[in-house]
């Protein structure tokens, strides 16, 4: 089984979903997921009431935040349902429910810098993700079953078959932030050349990971191109989630911001070729957003959409000794 790779909300077209949907289907040709047919691998396009699509680029053992899109039979995006979701273990012979939750829904308003106009804030869209916290005990075939919750009316419970990986390719909670030496305002003549935002944030561009760790204080990476961002999501979650919480946080946390990509290659329109940093966290998607305690170990990890008061939370606990 392969694993679905993410798709920008509120833009996919019917084609995207159901090459989504396919990416899930089992290498073997019963399609039950090895379960008995309890948890199939996806609900086939055209089928059914709704499809649940999975944003993160992977899941891994221990501790992930789940972000998750619905559509319903018409590929329209399903935004501000309720939503519950029970997990289970499919590694065995039946499935074993390990946890539940309710997820919550995070909107947002798609956006990018437009260099091309005089960077000028171009909207394209509209929606968001449902995101929930789950913990996985083991690698492998995982499930869960979603009930969706619209205008007071529950959908028929629909399940999903997923992967969780043994380790993911960036650093989990609890592992060491990678020591990044990134260009900083030092190293360039101008800030454009380590920032597509506008107006720029020089003062996420003041120090190296690598010398911010050596401060022993907690700290927020955020990795993500506003004017390049495929997703359109980068911009808004700058704009959204990190710039308040440097705001409210800036004399006790260190900020910082890293173009993903060489800059002068994605403006020449050449290929996305990613700067050090970006192999060395070993992020594959945009923008991710990290948290990391004094210690140097990373706190908390946020892929895409993502909320404010996600990041306060997690800051406030390192705060507070938590």
């Amino acid at each position: 089984m392969t694993f679905p790779r993410r798709l920008v909300l509120l833009l996919v077209p019917v084609a995207a979903l159901a090459l989504a949907l396919a990416a899930c289907k089992s290498g073997g040709d019963s399609g039950d997921g090895g379960n008995g047919g309890a948890f199939p691998t996806s609900v086939p396009l055209g089928e059914g009431d709704i499809f649940a699509v999975i944003n993160n680029s992977s899941l891994a053992v221990g501790d992930n935040r789940l972000s998750l899109a619905f559509f319903d039979a018409e590929d329209r995006v399903i935004e501000d349902a309720a939503v519950h979701l029970a997990f289970f273990d499919l590694n065995g012979e039946e499935p074993v429910q390990k946890s539940e939750a309710d997820a919550r829904y995070v909107p947002v308003e798609l956006f990018y810098i437009d260099e091309a106009s005089g960077q000028e804030k171009r909207v394209v869209g509209s929606g968001g993700v449902y995101v929930s916290n789950v913990s996985f005990d083991a690698a492998g075939d995982w499930g869960f079953e979603a009930v969706v919750t619209t205008d007071g009316e529950a959908a028929e419970p629909i399940t999903f078959q997923f992967t969780v990986l043994e380790d993911s390719p960036e650093p989990s909670v609890g592992e060491p932030a990678p020591p990044s030496e990134q260009l900083t305002l030092a190293d360039v003549d101008d800030i454009s050349e380590i920032d597509s935002s506008f107006p720029p944030r020089p003062h996420m561009h003041e120090i190296t990971v690598a010398d911010a760790l050596a401060l022993g204080k907690p700290m927020v990476v955020a990795i993500g191109t506003p004017a390049f961002c495929e997703t359109r999501v980068c911009g808004p979650v700058m704009e959204m989630a990190v710039d308040p919480n440097y705001e409210k946080f800036k004399d006790d946390v260190t900020f910082i911001h890293i173009e993903p990509y060489q800059l002068a290659e994605l403006r020449a329109g050449e290929a996305r070729i990613p700067v050090a940093a970006t192999e060395d966290w070993g992020i594959t998607s945009e923008p991710w957003t990290f948290v990391v305690d004094s210690d140097g170990l990373v706190a908390a990890k946020f892929e895409g959409v993502t909320a404010a008061d996600e990041i306060e939370a997690a800051l406030a606990d390192l705060l507070a000794g938590a």
